[in-house]
C-alpha cells in the first residue's frame, strides 16, 4: 500500500470540518464588527476635524479685525458689565454669554458652505480683565442624524485692546 493512503492519513470528518467552519465564522463576524466601529470613528474624526478648521477659520477673520468691529460687539448685552464686583464670575450666575450655540442666542452666527457645520460665536466685554474681550466660537455639526445628536467644537480667544 502506498504510505500516503494509509490508514492514518484518512483526512477531516465532518465534525471537525464543521467546528473550523463556526470558529471562521466567529472571527469573520469580529472583524466585520470591528471595521464598522471603525468607520464610525473615522466619520466622528473627520466631523471634528472639519468643524475645528472652519471654527479656525473663522476665528482668524474674526481675530483680523478692529476691537470696536460690529463683528465683535456683545449684541444681546449678556457678556457686557456682567461682573461688578471683579471677580471673574459672571454676577448673572450664567458664563457670560458664551455658550449661546443657536441663532437666536448668539451674538453672530454662520452656516458653512455645505451647511452641515455652524458657526456660533460669543462676546463677553472686559473678560477676562479690563480691555479685554473674550470671544468663544462654537462649530455644531450633525453627530449622528439617525438619532438627533449634535456635536460641537469650541474655542476660546480673548482680544485686547
Amino acid at each position: 500500500m502506498h504510505p500516503l493512503l494509509s490508514k492514518d492519513n484518512r483526512g477531516f470528518t465532518l465534525t471537525e470540518i464543521m467546528i473550523a467552519l463556526a470558529i471562521f465564522t466567529i472571527g469573520i463576524l469580529a472583524v466585520n464588527a470591528m471595521q464598522i466601529a471603525s468607520i464610525k470613528g473615522n466619520s466622528k474624526a473627520r466631523q471634528i476635524t472639519e468643524a475645528g478648521n472652519l471654527a479656525c477659520d473663522r476665528i482668524e477673520r474674526i481675530i483680523a479685525l478692529d476691537y470696536d468691529d460690529s463683528a465683535l460687539a456683545d449684541d444681546d448685552g449678556d457678556g457686557t458689565d456682567q461682573d461688578a464686583d471683579l471677580d471673574g464670575v459672571d454676577d448673572d450666575g450664567g458664563n457670560f454669554g458664551l455658550d449661546h450655540e443657536t441663532a437666536a442666542t448668539a451674538d453672530h452666527s454662520t452656516i458653512s458652505v455645505d451647511g452641515n457645520y455652524k458657526i456660533f460665536w460669543n462676546i463677553a466685554v472686559d473678560q477676562p480683565v479690563y480691555n479685554n474681550k473674550t470671544i468663544r466660537f462654537i462649530a455644531v455639526y450633525d453627530d449622528d442624524p439617525a438619532d438627533g445628536g449634535k456635536g460641537k467644537t469650541v474655542f476660546d480667544y480673548i482680544k485686547k485692546k
